[in-house]
């Protein structure tokens, strides 16, 4: 049989027979050698492009989640107080919580699972990490001491390292180049003003968690936890289910990207002189933002005389209005640049941003009162441009199939120099620049100061090189 099947001479019964064993042999052999390329560009033929109201539709789910996620990360920044007298804990051990226990599963955690964003059904991604991230945050109500809290905190962070990954990919795919500057600041805008206004959130959440904490036995900010957790356990079932689920962009079709990790840090390293310092500068402005922003609370209770409820509102007030304004304004200040200076425009705002940020925050911080509240808008207003335009920069001059990563690269960065190491260095340098009272404030004050000058610096270097990255689009 062998032999008629491959014989020059052979009837067409065997012809037909000798082609479906090739066939066959081919489907089993040669399709475990098949490029990823390949399998891309079959996925990209076979997968309809979602029509516009469901691409919106999940924008609208993922922002939501997005503002989910945020509550459930600053909750604890918000509670810190009743936390740390319940549960016995210093302030040393809740800017461990608060910061470098979340940062490093956050941030190493993220960059495994961009892999599978940038290889693997997003929706489903997604949908396991906010169930992850949600019911973490739930079970935090039930932690006895530093450690069980310690870990159920990785947990939120695990979850929620694939919620911005997957979103800069699926707009990325959603949407052409030309619309997808909206559906990014809708998006990204929940970065800007979240950091912030979820303390408001979480200050209705613990208003009425004290109002029926006595029938359910548990503290107010035992309550706290369950109330914010539990909507993620079923919207992330609701976006698996009826997410939008574009193709990989055209580039995939003619072999542009490849989703190896190798691909991955060759394309960094030939370009090193824009991504690094693009990357590096979010993280040095996360290293004193995010420090300001994690303390806020706490310093408007111990050093304004604040209830936890009344900071909580207050910096809502303050810093979602300002947040939005600047998430809407500094991508169009970025294509006004752009088309004046083409592929400037994204660095070109950060660096205006980096200048205005720290001296607002450090001449807020230092002065107190109704400065305070001023230069807390303006920094918020210059800061969320650090929110919105490096996503922009990556969909931009990142590769379809490494955009992912690229964001999550980033967002290892931000973990690590801002909820990472930000909060604690606050404390350690205010304890030893004065020590005792009204420390923490002296620590916030002098973290922004000297860091402005490396974000200026970095923020300059990357749009010097700007003019040589590659669009992608």
């Amino acid at each position: 049989m062998l032999i008629a099947s491959i014989c020059p001479m052979r009837s067409p019964a065997n012809a037909r027979a000798g082609a479906l064993q090739g066939a066959m042999f081919a489907r089993k052999g040669l399709g475990k050698i098949m490029t990823s390329q390949i399998v891309s560009v079959e996925n990209a033929g076979s997968t309809p492009r979602p029509t516009k109201l469901h691409a919106w539709y999940t924008v609208g789910l993922l922002t939501v989640l997005f503002v989910l996620s945020f509550i459930d990360r600053s909750i604890l920044a918000l509670l810190a107080e009743p936390v740390g007298q319940s549960l016995g804990l210093a302030d040393r051990q809740l800017a461990l919580l608060l910061g470098f226990g979340f940062a490093v599963v956050y941030s190493f955690g993220g960059l495994p699972l961009a892999q599978l964003v940038d290889t693997r059904d997003r929706r489903l991604v997604v949908a396991v990490g906010v169930g992850v991230w949600s019911l973490a945050t739930v079970l935090s109500a039930f932690a006895v001491d530093f450690w069980s809290l310690l870990i159920l905190r990785c947990g939120v962070a695990l979850g929620e390292a694939v919620l911005t990954p997957a979103a800069v990919s699926l707009i990325a795919d959603l949407f052409t180049k030309e619309r997808r500057s909206l559906p990014m600041s809708v998006y990204l805008s929940v970065g800007s003003f979240m950091s912030i206004g979820s303390y408001t959130l979480g200050a209705m959440a613990y208003d009425l968690a004290a109002g029926v904490s006595s029938a359910t036995g548990l503290e107010p900010w035992q309550l706290t936890f369950v109330l914010v957790g539990l909507p993620g356990l079923v919207l992330g079932l609701v976006f698996f289910l009826t997410a939008a689920n574009p193709p990989r962009g055209e580039s995939l079709a003619i072999g542009q990207d490849d989703s190896s990790w190798s691909a991955f840090f060759s394309y960094i390293r030939q370009r090193g002189m824009f991504f690094v310092p693009l990357l590096t500068a979010a993280g040095v402005y996360s290293f004193f933002a995010l420090a300001v922003v994690t303390w806020l609370p706490t310093l408007l209770v111990r050093e304004e005389g604040l209830s936890l409820s009344r900071a909580g509102y207050l910096l809502g007030w303050i810093g979602i209005p300002a947040a939005l304004i600047g998430n809407f304004l500094w991508p169009q200040v970025a294509m006004k640049i752009d088309a004046k200076w083409p592929k400037r425009g994204a660095v070109t705002v950060l660096m205006i941003a980096g200048c205005a940020v720290g001296p607002a925050f450090a001449a807020g911080i230092s002065s107190g009162g109704v400065v305070l509240y001023v230069c807390l808008a303006i920094g918020i207003l210059f800061g969320s441009a650090f929110a919105v335009m490096p996503p922009i920069a990556y969909q931009q001059f990142g590769p379809i199939r490494m955009r992912a990563r690229l964001a999550a690269v980033n967002l290892l960065v931000i973990a690590l120099l801002g909820y990472g190491l930000g909060p604690l260095v606050a404390v350690e340098l205010g304890a030893l620049i004065r020590g005792g009272e009204h420390s923490l404030g002296v620590g916030l004050v002098w973290l922004s100061l000297l860091t402005t000058p490396f974000l200026i610096l970095l923020t300059f270097l990357a749009t010097r090189q700007s003019r040589f990255a590659e669009d992608q689009d």
